[in-house]
């Protein structure tokens, strides 16, 4: 699981989009309603249906499945609205900008967001709904014609972003599969260091039965068991030989918790290491040592490439307790983050990768902007369940 603290961007997009329709709305409530000396009611309902449409537009983000009906919903009143214009020929004063921008908005949507065809629909009746509009409401003359012809303009850049960011979602998607895709390859690659060991474990010690029950009726079921675990053993080490790439290096074990956080940081400049007393006492599965030294490296590499002006990075390992559970906590924090300054986007997916791993194993990962005694930073903070409580590993020189 990944836990994310940067939206930033989507709240100022927000915040952009209420203040622009909000805007336009209200100039529209003036100069309808106000600037005459009566309010027509053409005007009136002009404007009340402008004000519905672009509230449709704004219920989009709150309720991301439903664009479909809402952008039907916005489309039918423009055209209702064009329809009595165009028909009965109501007085009222010469608009629609709010209206226009909502109905832009919700054709971009949906050609974002919709499957292809519902978006295809959207697009052609969206831009038929706003194209005619200013022809059918306010008659045939130069000023309705080029207004025609510049929402025409807002229509294709609708359609052109939106389809856009439909391809950027995709490729998004794509890459995302690709990363998730590659780290559970490289976790069948550790498949030999996490199961190998005690299949060979139960290999050993069947022949050891078989020595000391040498004139034992249950031989030939030793002999079974025996053969069964080499077996067992030798397709493990077939499949990882042929998911192991020739640079695939061999996977940590549980015996070098604290060997690879060390050897993980070294090299590092500016990294202040900080591991819990007696942490090389802890006992702690191989699938977690493996995952601490993924967490550290790619947080380590993230900080040198995205955060090259951080003055100290802190990486602390230390078991912990939480949520009533046994946890060894791995959080990597640097101070690469100045006043005024945001955070370049990584455009990567170490997170992804880190994230699989993680979860795999029901742990959690908390990446994001963090604010440490006013020092505004980075920080990625990994929690692992620890099996048989914190410092349940046997004390150095006693049998365990």
């Amino acid at each position: 699981m990944i836990r994310s603290t940067n939206r930033t961007l989507g709240r100022i997009l927000v915040v952009l989009e209420i203040v622009a329709l909000v805007g336009f709305n209200g100039d529209e409530a003036v100069r309808r309603l106000f600037l005459h000396d009566q309010a027509t009611p053409g005007a009136i309902a002009f404007f009340g249906f402008g004000a519905v449409i672009s509230t449709l537009a704004l219920l989009r983000r709150r309720y991301p499945g439903a664009i479909a009906q809402l952008a039907a919903s916005a489309f039918a009143l423009s055209l209702i609205c064009s329809a009595a214009g165009f028909f009965a020929k109501p007085a009222a004063p010469f608009g629609g900008d709010g209206e226009a921008l909502a109905l832009v908005l919700l054709i971009g949507a949906g050609c974002h967001r919709l499957r292809s065809l519902p978006a295809v629909a959207v697009a052609i009746v969206g831009g038929l709904a706003l194209v005619t509009a200013p022809m059918l409401r306010y008659g045939r003359d130069s000023t309705t014609l080029t207004l025609a012809v510049f929402w025409t303009i807002l229509w294709g850049c609708s359609v052109a972003i939106g389809l856009m960011l439909r391809d950027a979602d995709a490729r998004r998607e794509a890459a995302l599969a690709a990363a998730r895709n590659r780290e559970r390859l490289a976790l069948a690659r550790e498949l030999h260091d996490l199961v190998a060991h005690h299949i060979t474990g139960v290999v050993v010690r069947t022949q050891a039965a078989q020595v000391v029950l040498a004139e034992s009726p249950e031989q030939e079921l030793l002999r079974e068991i025996e053969g069964a675990g080499a077996e067992a053993l030798a397709a493990v080490r077939r499949l990882v030989t042929m998911l192991r790439s020739p640079e695939q290096t061999m996977a940590l074990t549980s015996d070098g918790l604290v060997e690879a956080v060390e050897s993980t940081v070294a090299g590092h400049a500016n990294v202040d290491l900080r591991l819990a007393p007696g942490l090389e006492d802890l006992t702690v599965a191989p699938e977690t040592v493996s995952t601490v030294h993924r967490v550290v490296l790619e947080s380590l590499t993230n900080v040198r490439k995205h955060a090259p002006d951080a003055r100290t990075v802190t990486v602390t390992v230390e078991p912990t307790v939480g949520q009533g559970k046994a946890l060894l906590r791995v959080e990597v924090r640097n101070d690469g983050i100045r006043p005024g300054r945001a955070r370049r986007s990584s455009g990567g997916y170490g997170l992804i990768g880190m994230g699989e791993r993680i979860g795999a194993l029901d742990g959690t990962l908390t990446a994001g902007e963090d604010d440490h005694h006013g020092e505004r930073g980075w920080r990625v903070l990994a929690e692992l369940p620890l099996p048989g409580g914190v410092g349940a590993g046997p004390e150095k020189g006693t049998a365990p």
